[in-house]
């Protein structure tokens, strides 16, 4: 499939996933590993939808929802584990960008019934039964008010608040280059049906614990300039979160400060990943550079904003390929014709 898809092959997937979900009576939800505001968003506010119709969804990940989202409704309904007897009529992974980003925690076909993936990605791999895929939406938030637009499922005041989380965590608060009409459309929609902008924002809003501050300055310190100036890149290693005394939920947010230095197109941030390997994060300032594409150079994806992947040497290692990939792609557009060439603007 390709990079750009097809409104007929988008709305084709969509129709069929609708015709299943339509007649499922126990659904499974599940994401990325870590789902971040838009996985997290997506798998509450569909449950709160078919949960209203009177079916079962049971929300489900391995990793634990970060503390930055655990007031959502039905966020406290998560499960971490599944019984290896449980039976469902579909299974539908939201803002999951490629089978491998969920490592082994997907359960096996017969207890998954039809597979449906929802994803935004412009960098995807699309898998499943059904791949509803479309990269013009901003968020997976506004697929699943398109199935609940398609079907004409009422919108429960429930479902508008963790849908809402959704749209403003992949658009910046309706900021970043993705932003576009239907995304506003569907915020004002479910502002219509309860959604209250000031209230979410409220709750999402941080009071940092000391342990969060104590680390941001180690992280701080890190700091290194390169490709340029047109790169920031922080670091994170375990013996900082634990000398901090903080938490790795702690960590989320911290790669914009180095988007957001003066001069710099790219902000990165290299998390020693407690596994082994580095995780790498990017955001970009506005169309300056596709982060998503050098992502995915380096094996992973994303957006053009927003990226990420996981390196499996050492931090030096993910901190020389990504400087390498990042000057790649610089030289790159660089050297396009200058009315393609758009100077950075800022989207802090």
């Amino acid at each position: 499939m390709s990079v750009t898809a097809a409104n007929d092959d988008v709305d084709r997937a969509l129709e069929r996933a609708c015709d299943v979900l339509r007649d499922a009576q126990r659904v499974l939800l599940t994401s990325h590993r870590r789902p971040d505001g838009d996985g997290t968003g997506s798998m509450c506010g569909l449950a709160s939808i078919l949960r209203a119709l009177g079916k079962e969804a049971v929300i489900y990940s391995v990793d634990p929802i970060a503390r930055r989202y655990k007031w959502m409704p039905l966020a406290n309904t998560t499960v971490s584990e599944i019984s290896f007897d449980e039976r469902f009529d579909c299974t539908i992974v939201v803002d999951c960008a490629d089978a491998s980003l969920m490592g082994d925690t997907l359960p096996p076909p017969e207890m998954c019934g039809t597979l449906i993936t929802l994803d935004h990605h412009a960098s995807g791999k699309p898998f499943g039964d059904i791949a509803v895929w479309d990269p013009a939406a901003a968020a997976v938030g506004v697929l699943v008010w398109r199935i609940a637009k398609h079907e004409r499922w009422p919108l429960t005041a429930e479902a508008t608040v963790p849908l809402y989380v959704s749209l403003i965590s992949d658009t910046g608060g309706f900021r970043h280059a993705n932003t576009n009409a239907e995304v506003l459309s569907c915020g004002a929609d479910l502002i219509r049906h309860g959604a209250v902008p000031s209230t979410i924002a409220a709750s999402l809003e941080e009071r940092p614990s000391p342990g969060k501050l104590r680390l941001l300055g180690s992280v701080l310190s890190t700091l290194e300039i390169c490709c340029a100036g047109k790169a920031g890149i922080l670091s994170v290693t375990t013996e900082m979160v634990e000398g901090a005394r903080a938490t790795w939920d702690d960590i989320e947010g911290m790669v914009n400060w180095a988007r957001n230095v003066e001069g710099v197109w790219v902000g990165v941030l290299l998390t020693a990943a407690k596994g082994g390997g580095v995780r790498v994060s990017m955001r970009s300032r506005s169309q300056t550079v596709d982060v998503g594409r050098v992502c995915m150079a380096l094996g992973g994806g994303g957006h053009p904003g927003a990226g990420g992947c996981h390196w499996k040497g050492s931090l030096e290692d993910a901190k020389t390929a990504v400087t390498k990939a990042l000057d790649t792609a610089f030289t790159r557009r660089m050297t396009l014709p200058m009315r393609a060439v758009t100077e950075p603007a800022s989207d802090a």
